[in-house]
């Protein structure tokens, strides 16, 4: 089987010590890499008392912790995982052995479902590949890649994920640029962790815009460098929270119709800002090559 580290990027302690840390020790007694990225100023250190796993520490955002888990690790798959998902060394096995079974898969997003047994959305069971969007198709809190993948498509971008001026989007950006190096990802139900609901409707609403907010960075940095498709990727996105803001209101589920506005305000707010903070970076560029 492929090796494979599990990495966990935290700035919250207590959720790793109460869902995430035990996971982590059996897969480290399973034999496999367990890794703890601490973002949180040393907090984790002390909750991780446990010999095999190792910590690294990394400023923020998620995006350079995920990076610096890579680093931290020379195995052939390296799986993420959330600080408040629950997992063990069997989820980690099954990574593995799902990657040594098509050798042209380069990431894999695995299920996740919450305290009660609810599934989280998430695409169904099935390889996919470019055009496909990567909106919908991947949770971050239960994601792995190949590391021949990760090297094809360069480094998470660390202007995105929570911690950044753009707050998320730093996991669909990944697996957008693993399917435009010509990587497939596969969708799995034999992947599946706990990923724990602890947040009110005030905060969900919060990170909904923060989700828009990346999307929208995310496509305009895409933009930025040629890649005319992400302009259909991105409208498509923003059609599919239309239909499911009008249809949610239809049917009365509040809640759920609740967090469309949000997400929406949040994409064009962040490919705006973005767009205009490139456009700036490459002005001054231009004009420091001129006064050379």
């Amino acid at each position: 089987m492929s090796s494979v580290a599990v990495v966990v990027v935290t700035n919250r302690p207590v959720l790793l010590e109460r869902y995430a840390l035990p996971g982590l020790v059996d897969i480290a007694r399973a034999g496999m890499d367990a890794v703890v990225v601490d973002q949180s100023g040393g907090g984790a250190e002390a909750m991780v008392r446990a010999g095999d796993v190792r910590i690294v520490r990394c400023p923020p955002p998620l995006a350079r912790g995920r990076n610096a888990g890579i680093a931290a690790t020379d195995a052939e798959v390296v799986a993420f995982a959330d600080d408040d998902a629950e997992f063990d060394s069997a989820w980690a096995s099954r990574i593995g052995e799902a990657f040594d079974g098509d050798p042209t898969v380069g990431a894999i997003a695995g299920r996740g479902v919450n305290q009660q047994g609810r599934l989280w959305p998430g695409a169904r069971a099935g390889v996919y590949r470019r055009p496909t969007s990567p909106f919908g198709l991947c949770n971050g809190f239960n994601l792995a890649f190949r590391r021949a993948a990760l090297e094809a498509a360069g480094q998470f971008d660390e202007e995105l994920g929570a911690g950044s001026a753009y707050r998320a989007a730093e996991d669909t950006d990944m697996v957008y640029r693993v399917m435009r190096a010509d990587w497939a990802v596969l969708c799995s139900d034999d992947v599946t962790v706990v990923h724990h609901e602890w947040r009110s409707i005030r905060e969900e609403l919060q990170v909904h815009y923060g989700y828009g907010l990346g999307v929208g960075a995310q496509t305009a940095g895409h933009l930025a460098q040629g890649d005319v498709g992400a302009r259909s990727v991105a409208w498509a996105e923003a059609l599919k929270h239309l239909r499911t803001f009008a249809a949610a209101s239809l049917t009365l589920r509040l809640r759920v119709a609740a967090l469309q506005p949000p997400f929406l305000v949040g994409m064009a707010t962040g490919f705006l800002l973005r767009r205009r903070a490139l456009t700036s970076s490459h002005r001054s560029r231009r004009e420091r090559a001129m006064r050379r």
